[in-house]
């Protein structure tokens, strides 16, 4: 070998010798002539032997097979250097060419289909690898997809307008007027929540946001329900602790003491008058809820808390009376405006019904301390309110004969205003008046125009006011010798009379000496209310300076807060009760709940029943609040998810309990604010849809179908009617069909089936059933078993495909009137998958002509004898006509089949046969030709057609 020297640059195929010093140019043949060779020499290499065509492999596949090749080849210790030997005697440079390889750069982001030289003809392992590479690219489409749907999701709802936030805790401390922010959160499409109102649902958006609150999914997205907005909008978690975020978890004293069996036989002794409450219901009868839920209530022990919480079922008692029917007061008190007049007429029921409550307990209270202390009260006598009132002063004042408050008024021995404020206290006006009047010669000489004010206001009734020009002279006297008050010689019980009939100085809510506990303040600002917001003066004469509102006293206490009622912590009910005495149910619920949550529901579900607590319809997020309040600034419960939340402990072990209490929140669909009421009936519609799917009791919700086609009620059915569903059609497209396409988009495959079968739609469980089983037989690999592996008896409760399909199927045949709702495609489908899984288990049984003759039975390959090309190629144009489920298992079936011919060939060629088993050897050699010509004509047609439709392939 010879060489040159040479001054130019040396070009790419140049190479540096390691023993030489001076570029030189190489007379061998590039290496590309050198591959282009190569490549003509394997044109030459004989092809199409078995008159298959070629597939055609793609880079990465051959890789593949490249790297398996490469596994198998033994290796060698001096393998390089034989190979460079080897190379270098036939004048090829190795190193050379290495570093010509080196610098190819190669696009691995396009895969460029090239045709094998050799003849590939491992159809299994074709099928098995493009299977495998659709899987991995459906699951990184689904990713992405995903992500997508994630982050426009997050950029529609997770937006913050910071001066929006600024006007709300503007807004909180009074800094700038009510409403402000809601005006700006309405322009900028924000709800209370701050965050943007896009669609709730990932795939929709653009829905309208409502103004001062947190949007709820828009009415097309709720018209369906055929999914949770967002998981279990109602339900919550099916266990753990479940918490609202406003309200935090439960006070851990009373986990302490409600706990295990205890707890249980709270729930229990509710759930007893709940079920008593369904059942009246559904005989159009009313029910008195309060006192029965006072007697449970009261059953629950002595301590101080249980007792505050059954005195709270009767201060709801004196507000609603016994016989009260159903949503009595829904219209007057959830959707009336404050200052109409229906608003008004409930402001001065909820008014006496807590003045009467506070009345009553005091007079409880009086008669109590008397009959502990009898000697010391010295009764006697007619036992009349005036002397228990008199027997109570003695009580608290008098000591070894003499009254030890020294400016108390005395008149013959009794504390004259003493006795008369106690009676008012008690609710005994008519005694006070007749007091008065017995002893008025000693009013002429102390107090001469107090009768007067006196019988003017007992004789205005439940008003308790005084009319214009005797309030004005009241205020007068008052003003001028009663108002500046000395503790050492006045008498605080007199200053206490004028101030509560004369409604002087407003603006000084305590009275010093008499308002001693928070019931007797209480009942004071009771006293002191008035409710005739909207006039300029009233009939009464008051004008606006000196008016005090029930919704002044409201916002008074929500301003004190909880800490001035209970400033330890360990007393919650006083300020539950001060809530509830003022109306202020809502927030009542919203604050006992930490420490009562059994209590809190029941109370809720109490007040909701007669119509006495706003309802909030927005569960469309998943950390919605207990208390939201509404554009006008009145507080509302979230009903829905406070009952559903609550069924958690027992929805499980006792569904038919949880459909009573879920049927509650339907007891809000007569609301007409808005779409609220429709709202509530589909919140309890779709609680009900998750309780049947989380608990899979269908039988006992739902019912069941016999095999005759006979329907047996389920508990959700019976009391439909409680759940305002009217005939058996709409609870099946309401309640079952509705489960059962959320169960279908959920993968539970055996659950869709019965609940489709329990709403009669049968052509649709046998749809789900060929797509279901088809999936399973195309997924499995033929070296496993694992498609019907499962046995069940039950008719759909058999996780295995292949059963489920053969329960139904045998249901549906034995009935003709089902059978015929059942679409003859559909029919003929599910027939042809049980012979293919018949097929599959003959194959892996390794029963070769059992396996043959199962394929034949499936009627999609041309399996007999006589079959010319022209018969084939028609059976290859019917593969669109297919059924999915089925055409997606034809190359298992090709796969089953030419394996079935070759075992069996070679079974016969290997065995020791005599003339008797000559013509079994000449059948087999028929159905062998038979399998070759299916091979060489249909298999290529088959192949085309599967190319074609790349759908059906994996």
């Amino acid at each position: 070998m010879s060489s040159t020297a040479t001054t130019t640059a040396a070009p790419a195929s140049l190479t540096t010798s390691n023993n030489a010093t001076t570029t030189s140019t190489t007379l061998l043949p590039p290496a590309a002539s050198l591959l282009d060779q190569l490549l003509e020499n394997t044109k030459s290499l004989p092809r199409n032997v078995t008159g298959l065509g070629a597939i055609q492999l793609g880079i990465s596949e051959i890789s593949s097979q490249a790297r398996v090749l490469r596994a198998k080849a033994a290796p060698s210790a001096d393998g390089d250097t034989k190979a460079h030997y080897l190379l270098a005697g036939s004048g090829i440079n190795a190193e050379d060419i290495a570093q010509d390889l080196e610098t190819v750069t190669l696009r691995t982001t396009v895969e460029t289909t090239v045709t094998s030289a050799a003849t590939e003809t491992d159809v299994a392992g074709y099928l098995r690898y493009k299977r495998e590479e659709n899987i991995i690219a459906s699951i990184e489409d689904s990713v992405k997809q995903t992500a997508r749907k994630f982050d426009a999701y997050v950029s529609s709802n997770i937006r913050l307008d910071w001066n929006y936030e600024k006007l709300l805790v503007c807004e909180h401390f009074g800094l700038v007027p009510r409403g402000t922010a809601s005006k700006l959160g309405a322009e900028l499409g924000i709800g209370a929540s701050g965050t943007g109102s896009g669609a709730q649902q990932l795939p929709l958006s653009g829905a309208e946001a409502t103004p001062g609150r947190t949007r709820l999914p828009s009415a097309a997205a709720a018209a369906g329900w055929k999914k949770s907005s967002l998981g279990r909008s109602v339900l919550g978690p099916a266990s753990g602790v479940v918490e609202f975020p406003d309200v935090g978890g439960v006070d851990t004293s009373i986990q302490q003491q409600q706990v295990g069996l205890q707890l249980q036989n709270r729930q229990q002794r509710y759930a007893a008058v709940i079920t008593a409450l369904n059942i009246c219901r559904l005989e159009h009868r009313s029910m008195p809820l309060i006192p029965e839920m006072a007697e449970v209530s009261k059953s629950f022990g002595t301590d101080t808390r249980t007792q505050q919480l059954s005195d709270s079922w009767v201060m709801l008692g004196c507000v609603i009376p016994a016989d009260t029917p159903e949503r009595k007061f829904a219209n007057d008190y959830c959707e009336s405006a404050e200052d109409s007049p229906e608003s008004i007429h409930m402001q001065k029921l909820i008014m006496r019904g807590s003045r009467h409550y506070l009345e009553m307990q005091f007079f409880n209270l009086v008669e109590s301390d008397i009959a502990k202390y009898p000697q010391e009260a010295q009764l006697g006598g007619i036992p009349s309110v005036e002397n228990k009132i008199l027997a109570y002063l003695k009580l608290r004042f008098l000591k070894n004969g003499a009254w030890m408050k020294q400016n108390l008024q005395i008149v013959n021995n009794v504390p004259i205003w003493a006795l008369i404020f106690y009676l008012f206290r008690s609710g005994h006006l008519q005694e006070a008046l007749d007091y008065t009047v017995q002893n008025e010669g000693y009013f002429q000489k102390i107090e001469r125009t107090f009768p007067i004010y006196l019988k003017a206001y007992v004789k205005s009734g439940d008003e308790r006011r005084l009319p214009g020009d005797l309030a004005e002279r009241l205020q007068a006297e008052f003003n001028h010798h009663i108002r500046v008050y000395d503790p050492k010689t006045d008498d605080p019980y007199k200053y206490a009379l004028y101030k509560l009939i004369g409604r002087c100085e407003l603006n000084r809510k305590n009275i010093p000496e008499v308002l001693l506990i928070a019931e007797d303040w209480m009942w004071a600002q009771l006293m002191m209310t008035q409710d005739s917001p909207s006039a300029t003066t009233d009939v009464f004469g008051v004008s606006p300076a000196e008016r005090y509102t029930l919704s002044d006293l409201q916002n008074m206490l929500v301003q004190f807060g909880a800490r001035h009622f209970n400033p330890r912590g360990n007393n919650p009910g006083v300020y539950f009760q001060v809530l509830l005495l003022s109306g202020q149910y809502e927030r009542a619920i919203h604050y006992i709940y930490k420490y009562h949550p059994v209590d809190a529901v029941h109370f809720a579900i109490g007040l909701t029943y007669y119509g006495l607590l706003r309802v909030s319809a927005d569960t469309a997020s998943l950390d919605a609040d207990l208390l939201t309040v509404d554009a006008q600034g009145r507080p509302e419960i979230n009903f829905a998810r406070l009952v559903g939340y609550y069924t958690r402990d027992f929805r499980r072990t006792d569904p038919e309990i949880a459909v009573d209490y879920l049927s509650l929140i339907c007891l809000c669909g007569d609301l007409k604010i808005g779409d609220k009421g429709a709202q509530y009936l589909r919140l309890c519609h779709e609680s009900l849809r998750e309780l049947v799917l989380e608990t899979r009791d269908f039988a006992v919700l739902l019912g069941d179908v016999r095999a005759d086609g006979t329907r047996v009620p389920g508990i959700i059915e019976r009391k439909m009617e409680l759940i305002k569903i009217s005939d058996e059609q709409q609870y099946l497209r309401t309640i079952t069909e509705q489960a059962a396409e959320q169960a279908d988009q959920d993968g539970r495959t055996p659950d869709a089936v019965l609940l489709y079968h329990l709403s009669e739609e049968f052509d649709v469980v046998v749809a789900i059933i060929n797509k279901t089983l088809g999936e399973s037989l195309a997924i499995a690999d033929l070296s496993s078993d694992e498609v019907g592996a499962g046995v069940s008896l039950s008719l759909a409760a058999a996780e295995d495909p292949v059963q489920l399909a053969r329960n139904m199927m045998a249901v549906y045949s034995n009935n003709g009137e089902i059978l015929r709702k059942v679409t003859p495609k559909n029919r003929e489908a599910c027939a042809m998958l049980l012979h293919i899984v018949e097929a599959r288990r003959a194959f892996e049984d390794g029963k070769w002509e059992q396996c043959l003759e199962c394929v034949a039975n499936v009627n999609v390959l041309p399996m007999e004898l006589t079959n010319d090309t022209g018969s084939i190629r028609r059976r290859a144009q019917q593969f669109g006509g297919l059924d999915e489920s089925v055409a997606r298992n034809v190359p298992m079936l090709l796969v089953m089949a030419m394996e079935s011919f070759v075992r069996i060939t070679r079974e016969m060629d290997a065995s020791a046969y005599g003339d008797a088993t000559r013509s079994k050897v000449s059948a087999i050699e028929i159905i062998e030709s038979a399998a070759h010509s299916t091979i060489n004509t249909g298999m290529q047609s088959y192949m085309a057609k599967l190319h074609c439709d790349q759908k059906w392939i994996g």
